[in-house]
């Protein structure tokens, strides 16, 4: 609430949008003992990022540009940041606040006295299992919706370790930094598909440019690809979660 309220409103909707994450990956640590609960809030801080999607996703086709090829591409570079620079909606900021007040009003309400931690054991055994599901299906299908659904189950899985590595520090702290970099590659993969798909239908607008920047991105994603296999590789390999 603070951050929507004092940062600036693309890095304040990139918080926002993050923090919505966090929340529900948490959520999603207790479900099998608190599915009522689960149910709702999901969907409440779900339909909160959601609020705030529509200019989140042009500030990443821009990111996904500066990353590639920063200056390299100034014609591209001009209009994806002419783009991200007014996609700005007040509306959507202010249902997203007051959406962020009542949410902070039910917190009180949350039954969690039953709550122990062989309950959280649970849902992270369960976290691994789906990111492990989704890894197998990115790499046979390798389709964009698919790496994305990988994407999302890495960075529950990565937030289930952070909350709990203090308490199962030899076994789950070693996790946090690969599944980080893991997460991250995802994130560029998809971010550079999306360039990509938004940029394609436009060659007689950046004639000079668009051609070069296609082929720099697929070189890049291929980069990525092989990364990616790699991490998930050694983060994913056994079937089941050891303790």
């Amino acid at each position: 609430m603070a951050e929507l309220e004092e940062l600036p409103d693309e890095e304040a909707v990139h918080q926002v949008r993050k923090r919505c994450k966090k929340m529900r990956a948490l959520l999603r640590l207790i479900r099998y003992e608190a599915e009522g609960l689960y149910r709702y809030e999901n969907a409440q801080f779900r339909n909160l990022a959601n609020t705030l999607s529509g200019s989140r996703d042009a500030v990443s086709l821009r990111d996904s540009l500066l990353k590639l090829a920063p200056g390299d591409y100034p014609q591209i570079e001009a209009f994806l940041s002419h783009r991200a620079e007014h996609q700005r909606d007040e509306q959507a900021m202010a249902d997203a606040a007051q959406q962020l007040d009542q949410a902070a009003q039910r917190l009180e309400g949350w039954p969690l006295q039953p709550l122990r931690w062989i309950h959280t054991r649970k849902g992270y055994e369960k976290g691994y299992r789906r990111a492990r599901k989704a890894m197998n299906k990115a790499l046979a299908e390798e389709s964009p919706e698919s790496f994305h659904e990988f994407r999302k189950r890495v960075k529950d899985h990565w937030y289930h370790s952070r909350l709990m590595a203090k308490r199962y520090e030899k076994r789950i702290g070693p996790r946090q930094k690969p599944l980080n970099k893991l997460a991250k590659a995802l994130g560029d993969w998809r971010d550079l598909h999306l360039l990509c798909t938004f940029l394609a239908p436009m060659s007689d607008r950046f004639p000079g440019e668009l051609i070069p920047l296609l082929d720099s991105a697929t070189k890049r994603s291929d980069e990525l690809h092989r990364q990616i296999e790699q991490q998930a590789d050694a983060l994913f390999r056994p079937k089941q979660f050891a303790w």
